[in-house]
């Protein structure tokens, strides 16, 4: 792909002289984020209106993160060999054919198992390259005002997506979504081939990678990665809820939009906040708060309830991310940051199939919702051990 040239550069109020890489970066991750926005929170509700019930919503997951462990250190070890930007540019290609398949589950059922394992490959080869690209270029001082920067623009484009989503299906339905979602994931990567970038090749061990977040030395941050098990329910379950509360899919991306937009500037602040005072308490902050939340959106049956505890639970995720992903890069600046990103990346899915595990074995028995809430108040405070 022939690479282009600009001069256009980020406001300076995220972060000033901000790496020419990081802002590829950030614009790359903003288109992204603005069709994952679109689509990703209307993803469980389209198979909950095919007719999919949470227990059935969470085997889906289940296949998806299962398959994302054994396949991360697959896409870490193309990263080391080939660089990030060959690496996003292929996860285009299997989110492409993700979309293709979630648009045809009504006609073919089977994809309904198939549409999880393009979703696992697109997630091996763009994550491992994100976190490999911001590691590399941030710097160390600045690192959670940088990362909190990416956030808060991801945040922006949160608001946006899910706005423009819940229009879209109400006005044409959830194809024409997909198709919007496949043209914006086109377009992507196009940024991050503004700058060349000298790609450093690197050994890579995939067995050596598979067993890493169960090595003793990696073991404690394996735990507190447990604690993201709470960001499935938050993009799963609360949707499905809010669209119960609410009864209208445009009400629904309305919501979400305009709590992520209430959050965007706050994230801002707990960046520069976490680079000021020791990150744990940052994240002591976010992992008591997200226990809390959850307790309380046990309890929260009616809409207004529904809006504050979205907006508030929005504040400590991030507190909760931010802190925790910049802890993580700059352990992974200071040791081999190819492994790291792939590292973290293998916390997620390890916390997201126990969760969607734990939910689908409990929801037989016990309300879904209450379940899934209480779970995700569970595991909220296993941040605290990073």
């Amino acid at each position: 792909m022939e690479r282009f040239h600009t001069t256009w550069h980020f406001p300076h109020y995220f972060k000033k002289h901000l790496p020419r890489q990081l802002e590829e970066l950030y614009l790359t991750s903003a288109i992204t984020d603005f069709s994952s926005a679109a689509l990703a929170i209307f993803e469980p509700i389209y198979l909950w209106t095919l007719g999919y019930r949470i227990r059935e919503i969470m085997v889906y997951y289940l296949i998806l993160y299962v398959v994302d462990f054994f396949v991360l250190p697959l896409g870490g070890k193309f990263v080391a060999r080939f660089g990030h930007e060959r690496s996003i540019l292929i996860s285009t290609i299997w989110m492409v054919g993700y979309y293709v398949a979630l648009i045809n589950i009504p006609h073919a059922a089977s994809l309904f198992y198939v549409a999880p394992l393009l979703f696992a490959m697109q997630k091996a080869f763009y994550w491992p390259a994100y976190h490999f690209d911001f590691i590399r270029f941030s710097v160390k001082e600045e690192r959670a005002t940088e990362y909190s920067g990416i956030t808060a623009l991801s945040t922006i484009m949160y608001t946006l997506g899910p706005i423009f989503g819940g229009m879209i299906i109400k006005l044409f339905g959830f194809d024409a979504l997909f198709m919007v979602g496949i043209v914006s994931i086109l377009l992507s990567s196009i940024p991050l081939f503004a700058t060349k970038s000298p790609i450093k090749r690197e050994v890579f061990s995939y067995w050596k990678s598979l067993v890493l977040p169960f090595r003793r030395r990696y073991q404690r941050t394996t735990l507190a990665y447990l604690s993201l098990g709470n960001e499935l329910i938050l993009m799963t379950v609360w949707p499905i809820f809010i669209l119960l509360a609410f009864g209208d899919l445009f009400d629904v991306g309305l919501l979400i939009g305009l709590s992520a937009l209430v959050t965007a500037l706050v994230t801002l602040g707990i960046g520069k906040w976490s680079d000021r005072v020791p990150k744990g308490k940052v994240l002591r902050f976010g992992g008591i708060g997200n226990l809390a939340v959850w307790l309380l959106r046990i309890v929260s049956r009616i809409p207004p309830m529904v809006l504050v505890m979205e907006w508030i639970g929005r504040i400590f995720y991030n507190s909760t991310v931010v802190s925790m992903t910049s802890m993580t890069y700059d352990r992974a600046h200071e040791d081999d940051y190819s492994w790291h990103g792939v590292l973290y990346e293998q916390g997620f899915a390890i916390a997201k199939s126990l969760m969607a595990l734990a939910v689908f074995l409990c929801a037989s028995h016990i309300d879904p919702f209450v379940i899934a809430f209480a779970l995700a108040a569970l595991v909220s405070p296993l941040a605290l051990v990073l």
